[in-house]
């Protein structure tokens, strides 16, 4: 019998364009952890471990963890947490913009950031409380900070939050990292370059020409290799990352869903409608009222896609 594969959830979180940096915190993250699906986000994760012991499953490898454990998983990883489903256990969160957060801070060394950026994302760290001290003593504050949010957090946490990037991307010769990314390699890294320019423009027309001309391969080896990596098709990826944007506006603003429409990207209301209807499994108007009515948090919101893996 043909082995059945493993479904991977997307998570696309949006961070805050004046601090790249979400923060997820508190009691909502002291739960039962081991029946999470395997996924990946579109943002750098490092998580802490308060209290609990399992192992981090990050493709075909495993590494164990406890209290005091860091994990750092660079965007486009799929990962989960396996620990004991009947005992609670404390974990808090980040995603950082690294690029964004690098590219602001060092204006004038895009080449150097470029570098930088390489090196954060090329591997996946679970460092053990006796082996990320320095890394601690910088991710705890921030999370101090965005829990308080008292005057001057914001400067904080980027000032701190750099430096935690910097030392990781110090570590990339570590000893102490599960895995290179499972599908290293050229391919990949072109592969990666699309998806940051569908990041910047998602709102535009983006045609499979202009893809392969970031990545400088053939149309027919694009669509194979980014179906390969990703599982799913660019089309399919492009509307995600713009239903995500659309969310964001149906949510902070009144503006008519027809422009929006076509703020994020698509040619027509009814495309966008029918899109939104397949990823969110509502209606763009019912969706904004329910988010609206309910005051649903944004911070905790996420579209997702489920594919195989």
């Amino acid at each position: 019998m043909k082995h059945e594969k493993e479904k991977v959830e997307f998570r696309y979180y949006e961070v805050p364009k004046d601090l790249p940096v979400l923060a997820l915190l508190g009691e909502e993250w002291e739960i039962p952890y081991g029946t999470d699906a395997m996924h990946f986000h579109n943002h750098l994760e490092i998580g802490y471990c308060y209290y609990g012991d399992g192992q981090i499953c990050h493709g075909d490898s495993k590494s164990d963890y406890r209290d005091g454990t860091i994990t750092i998983i660079p965007k486009n990883h799929p990962h989960r947490t396996n620990g004991d489903v009947t005992r609670i256990q404390k974990w808090e969160y980040l995603f950082v913009d690294a690029d964004e957060l690098l590219r602001t801070a060092y204006p004038d060394r895009q080449v150097w950031v470029n570098g930088t950026i390489r090196r954060i994302e090329s591997r996946c760290h679970v460092l053990s409380k006796e082996e990320n001290t320095e890394l601690s003593m910088l991710l705890r504050p921030i999370f101090e900070d965005m829990r308080q949010k008292k005057e001057f957090y914001r400067e904080c946490v980027k000032l701190n939050t750099l430096s935690l990037l910097l030392h990781i991307a110090q570590m990339s010769e570590s000893d102490h990292v599960i895995k290179e990314n499972g599908v290293a390699g050229e391919s990949y890294e072109l592969m990666l370059e699309t998806l940051d320019y569908i990041g910047q423009h998602y709102m535009e027309d983006i045609s499979i020409d202009d893809l392969t001309r970031v990545s400088s391969i053939s149309e027919s080896h694009y669509r194979r290799k980014f179906k390969e990596y990703f599982n799913t098709s660019p089309a399919e990826y492009i509307n995600l990352v713009r239903i995500d944007h659309a969310c964001e506006l149906l949510a902070k603003t009144d503006e008519k869903i027809e422009d929006i429409a076509i703020q994020t990207g698509f040619q027509t209301t009814g495309s966008f409608t029918r899109n939104f209807k397949k990823l969110v499994g509502e209606l763009p108007k019912d969706w904004r009222k329910k988010v609206k009515d309910s005051g649903t948090n944004l911070g905790n919101y996420n579209v997702s896609m489920l594919k195989g893996w």
